[in-house]
């Protein structure tokens, strides 16, 4: 058997696999209206921030706090319980296809360092390394290829020595109102281009609820995120509306959005969304 029908049939060895068949084979929706709404579940009912219970691929982890000094050894720092997303299950598959073990890895670091910041922690390499099953050599190795392609890996030394940096979800905001493509961003970050396009929508959704004069608190409560990423999205937007073709990408994509979730169902088929 091939690699590659290999990771097809581990792709469709997931929840999501599972949700779209539903859709598709019992509500009878297009592929492409399961796709948004498998999307949209995902960024109502999971959001960016954790749970009390862990969801398929989940872990829980012990680390430093964002918050502690550097002068204690770390035995002495004070700690906080972080939930990171391990396996992404379809996403982290076609990842997996594209780029093999080593680009999902990478990507992974990408994301679980980037998830216990959200959360107020900070990792080590050798939590990554736990958390992967890999030496902190290999981890070591794999973050010095990704500084190598433009990526701030913040782990507790890096935090420690400059400071916290720019998130890659803010970047990925920033590339996508310079137009760059779904794929191409997803590629840089070894993510999937599903994820890139749930990142961009939470981000529309947060200027939308921004907007009609939501607070911050409750912006996060709706959008499912943390309250620092609300405050960095409305960031990046402030910034947007001083870069004239910034503000226009934002602004198209606003309408566009607008628009489709206000679809006309007269005369359209069972299932069908008129986009």
């Amino acid at each position: 058997m091939s690699k590659a029908t290999t990771q097809q049939r581990l792709a469709a060895k997931t929840p999501e696999a599972a949700f779209l068949h539903v859709l598709q084979e019992e509500f009878r929706f297009s592929p492409r209206v399961s796709h948004e709404l498998l999307s949209t579940a995902k960024e109502m009912l999971v959001g960016e921030v954790s749970s009390s219970a862990l969801r398929p691929g989940q872990i829980r982890l012990v680390v430093a706090s964002l918050k502690a000094p550097f002068g204690p050894s770390l035995a002495d720092t004070d700690k906080v319980e972080v939930t990171l997303t391990l396996d992404a299950g379809a996403e982290d598959a076609e990842v997996k296809a594209r780029e093999r073990g080593e680009g999902l890895r990478r990507g992974r670091i990408l994301r679980l360092t980037e998830e216990a910041l959200e959360q107020g922690g900070v990792l080590t390499q050798e939590d990554l390394a736990r958390a992967l099953g890999v030496t902190r050599r290999t981890i070591a190795r794999d973050i010095q290829v990704l500084r190598a392609e433009g990526h701030l890996v913040q782990t507790r030394g890096v935090v420690k020595g400059v400071g916290r940096g720019q998130t890659h979800k803010v970047r990925i905001i920033e590339l996508w109102l310079e137009r760059e493509g779904y794929d191409k961003i997803a590629r840089w970050l070894h993510h999937s281009p599903q994820a890139i396009k749930r990142y961009v929508s939470t981000f529309l959704r947060i200027v939308v609820l921004h907007r009609q004069g939501a607070a911050l608190e409750e912006i996060a409560f709706l959008t499912r995120s943390s309250v620092r990423l609300v405050r960095e999205y409305l960031g990046v937007y402030e910034a947007a509306l001083g870069v004239s073709h910034r503000r226009e990408r934002l602004e198209e994509e606003l309408a566009r959005v607008s628009a489709w979730r206000k679809p006309s169902f007269e005369g359209g088929k069972k299932g069908e969304v008129r986009g």
